[in-house]
């Protein structure tokens, strides 16, 4: 589960060349971490009735490493996103905290500060939250995926009329 609130629909994929630029910016930013450590960055993002999510990883390039991933999951509230200049807010508010915590994460040699549980925080008069994992994202959304083809998953719905596995990435 991505998501900070429980729910029961699939959540709706943020714009892909929105997910593309965040995730370029990151890894132009930290490759030399990214070559040094044998990793790239992955952005996924969802909305939900009640929340966005944006998790941002930096996972092993070989999906197979025993290597574990460093995942920082920011949330809001869908209130948080409701007009067009909020949204534009909380993306660059969630990709400046993102890059504090990859900055602290790089500047800091074993780094081991998790924090699985869903935090709050204020930043410039915002109220968000956040947790930190090693969860590989990309593998999680992956698995959700097979589950759901295998119908091993139910009483999910559609959040829109959007194709499913275009919503779930």
């Amino acid at each position: 589960m991505l998501e900070r609130k429980p729910s029961k629909v699939v959540g709706i994929a943020l714009p892909k060349d929105w997910i593309q630029s965040v995730t370029a910016l990151l890894n132009q930013t930290y490759e030399k971490e990214c070559d040094a450590q044998g990793r790239h960055f992955e952005v996924h993002g969802q909305i939900f009735p009640s929340e966005l999510v944006v998790i941002f990883g930096f996972n092993p390039q070989d999906k197979s490493s025993p290597e574990s991933s460093v995942s920082c999951f920011i949330s809001c509230d869908t209130a948080d996103i409701a007009t067009p200049d909020l949204v534009k807010t909380t993306q660059e508010n969630f990709v400046l905290m993102a890059g504090m915590f990859f900055d602290e994460v790089f500047a800091t040699e074993d780094w081991s500060d998790w924090e699985p549980n869903w935090q709050e925080v204020e930043w410039k008069d915002k109220k968000y939250f956040y947790k930190m994992t090693r969860e590989n994202v990309t593998l999680t959304l992956e698995a959700d995926r097979l589950l759901r083809e295998a119908n091993f998953v139910e009483d999910l719905e559609d959040f829109d009329d959007e194709d499913e596995d275009e919503t779930r990435h």
